[in-house]
C-alpha cells in the first residue's frame, strides 16, 4: 500500500508543462517485449495519473518483430503509431531518411531544453549525423555490456583480477579451466548473427580495429585477425556446443557456476546473479566493463531509444510523455521496481539505487568508454552475414583466414550497394 501511495504522489510531482490538446487524447506506442514492457507501462500508468485524459496504448515485440514492424511503418507512412522504440543500430537506417520527428521544435515550443544528465554516449545516438546533429530520440534504456568473472575461482587460483586484457582473460580461462573440473574457462553467445558478433566486437575495438574504417571494410587488417585469434583461442575454453549460444544459454550457464567467465552480461537480467533462487553464484560474480589490449576498453553500447515518427498527428502529446518517461523521477522508479537500467548519469551514482544494485559504478563507467556500432543504415546486413562467417570460423567450417577473406569482400560488396 505504501509502494502504490508513493507512486501516486510521484506521478503527480513530475509535470512537463506542455499544452496539450482538449478533450481525449488516445496515442499507440510501439516498442519492445519482457522487461523494457514491464518499464514502459509502469511509466504510462503513472502518466495516467497526471493525464487522464490521455490513453496510451503499448504494442510490445519482440527484436526481430519490433524491427520489421518499424520498417514497414515507417517505410509506408501509415501514420498508425506515436511513439516509437528503436535499437540503437537501427538509428543510422531510419534517421537520416527523415522518418522521425527533429525534436528540437518540439523542445521550443514546450518550453524546455535538452537535459544535460543524459549520459553523453547515450544522448548521441539519438542524433544524425551521429554524433552531433539534430536530436530525433531520446535516450530510455540505458544497456550496455559488463564483462563478468568469478571472484573466488581468480582469488583460490591466484589469479590477480578483473583481468587487464584480453591476453589475460585467455590465461585464466585456460588455468581455471584446467584446475576446476567442471567449469568452463568462460562462455559466450556464439550463434550466427547478432549473438557472436555482439560478442566478437569488444575483443574487436579493444585490438584497435572496427569493422567499417573510414568508409572501407576493416577487416583484411591486422587488428582484426588479432581479434579473431584471441575469439578463437577463448572458444577452447568455451562449451563444446557454444556455436549455438544466444542469451538464455549462457545465462542459464553463469548461473549454474558452469563458468568463470561470461564475456558480456546485459543489465537486464545482472540481478538474476544474486537472486538465491536462480543462482548458484550469489555475490561471487563481479562485474566490470571489458578488458582492452591495445585499445582502452571498449563494451558494446545497446542503447534504446525513443522517438515519434514524422506520420504521427499527435506529435505535441506525444513529446510530452517522452519529456515524462526520461525525468529523472520516472527513469529512477523504473529502475527500482522494474529494473530498467536508466540514461541519466546522476542515477548510477544514486545511493538507494546503488544499494540496490551493485554493479551500478561499473554499468555507468562502461556507458561512458562504451563503443556504438558502426553508424551505417547496412549494419543489419553486415551484421548477419559477419555473423555467419565468424560461427563458421568458431566451428572450424572455415580458417581464420578464410573468414577473414570473405567477410571482407562481402562487406566491401556491400557498402558498395550503399553508395
Amino acid at each position: 500500500m505504501r509502494t502504490r501511495i508513493a507512486l501516486i504522489a510521484l506521478a503527480l510531482m513530475v509535470m512537463s508543462g506542455t499544452t496539450l490538446a482538449e478533450g481525449p487524447v488516445r496515442l499507440v506506442f510501439m516498442g519492445r517485449d519482457g522487461v523494457y514492457e514491464s518499464a514502459m507501462r509502469l511509466a504510462i500508468s503513472l502518466y495516467k495519473m497526471v493525464k487522464p485524459e490521455v490513453t496510451i496504448e503499448y504494442v510490445g515485440l519482440p527484436w526481430a518483430g519490433l524491427r520489421e514492424k518499424i520498417v514497414i511503418e515507417l517505410a509506408e507512412g501509415r501514420g498508425t503509431f506515436d511513439l516509437i522504440l528503436l535499437d540503437d543500430p537501427w538509428t543510422a537506417e531510419f534517421l537520416p531518411a527523415g522518418l522521425l520527428e527533429p525534436l528540437d521544435g518540439l523542445f521550443a515550443a514546450a518550453g524546455q531544453e535538452l537535459s544535460s544528465d543524459f549520459v553523453p554516449s547515450a544522448v548521441a545516438l539519438g542524433r544524425w549525423p551521429y554524433p552531433q546533429g539534430t536530436q530525433y530520440a531520446l535516450p530510455v534504456v540505458g544497456n550496455v555490456q559488463l564483462f563478468a568473472y568469478r571472484v573466488d575461482l581468480f582469488e583460490k587460483h591466484g589469479l590477480s583480477h578483473p583481468p587487464a586484457t584480453w591476453a589475460d582473460v585467455v590465461e585464466a580461462a585456460q588455468v581455471i579451466q584446467a584446475r576446476e573440473p567442471g567449469v568452463f574457462g568462460n562462455v559466450f553467445r556464439g550463434a550466427p548473427g547478432n549473438d557472436i558478433v555482439t560478442s566478437f566486437l569488444p575483443i574487436l575495438w579493444a585490438h584497435g580495429g572496427d569493422v567499417i574504417v573510414d568508409g572501407k571494410s576493416g577487416v583484411d587488417s591486422a587488428e582484426f585477425r588479432a581479434a579473431l585469434s584471441v575469439f578463437l583461442a577463448l572458444a577452447r575454453f568455451a562449451p563444446g556446443d557454444v556455436g549455438v549460444y544466444k542469451a538464455a544459454r549462457l545465462r542459464e550457464v553463469l548461473l549454474a557456476g558452469n563458468a568463470a567467465m561470461a564475456l558480456e552480461v546485459w543489465p537486464a537480467w545482472i540481478p538474476e546473479l544474486d537472486d538465491p533462487k536462480v543462482s548458484l553464484v550469489v555475490q561471487k560474480v563481479q562485474l566490470f566493463p571489458h578488458p582492452g589490449q591495445v585499445a582502452k576498453s571498449a563494451p558494446m553500447l545497446g542503447i534504446w531509444l525513443l522517438g515519434i515518427p514524422a506520420t504521427s498527428t499527435k506529435k505535441a502529446e506525444a513529446f510530452d510523455f517522452l519529456l515524462y518517461v526520461t525525468s529523472p523521477e520516472i527513469q529512477k522508479v523504473m529502475a527500482l521496481h522494474v529494473g530498467n537500467p536508466p540514461t541519466l548519469t546522476s542515477l548510477y551514482r544514486d545511493p538507494e539505487l546503488i544499494a540496490r544494485y551493485r554493479w551500478y559504478p561499473a554499468q555507468l563507467e562502461a556507458l561512458l568508454t562504451g563503443v556504438a556500432r558502426p553508424r551505417t543504415a547496412a549494419w543489419s546486413r553486415m551484421e548477419d552475414m559477419l555473423g555467419g562467417f565468424l560461427n563458421e570460423a568458431l566451428t572450424g567450417i572455415r580458417s581464420p583466414e578464410d573468414t577473414v577473406r570473405a567477410a571482407h569482400d562481402a562487406i566491401t560488396r556491400i557498402l558498395a550497394e550503399e553508395r
